[in-house]
């Protein structure tokens, strides 16, 4: 009956290491510079080192999640129509890290045609 419980338990710590995971994760909220969260906003984190990007949108209360993204150096770009767009370079995630990254976005320029 002991053997039995230890297998048993050697099974469940096994099974919950497998569980687990060395990706990190990126969150945060867009702001404009008065501070209103902005919904719809696209969010791309472009994996310098494998060149995969994942893409995220903000929701309604302005905040986004990257929920697994591997370990490297990201590019990540902020963008939605009638605002500037806004690129970290050489942005670090190491392992199971996670990083809460707000940003705030200015309103672009007019353009004048003529």
């Amino acid at each position: 009956m002991r053997t039995l419980m230890v297998v048993v338990v050697c099974i469940l710590l096994a099974a919950s290491a497998i569980g687990q995971t060395t990706n990190a994760t990126l969150s945060g909220t867009v702001t404009d510079t008065s501070g209103a969260l902005i919904p719809g906003v696209s969010i791309k984190a472009a994996n310098v080192g494998t060149g995969i990007t994942s893409t995220s949108i903000t929701n309604e209360a302005g905040a986004y999640n990257f929920a697994s993204l591997q370990t490297g150096s990201y590019t990540i770009t902020v963008e939605i129509p009638g605002f500037q767009t806004q690129t970290l370079t050489n942005f670090a995630l190491g392992l199971s890290q996670q990083v809460r990254q707000n940003f705030t976005l200015q309103v672009a320029a007019v353009g004048t045609t003529v």
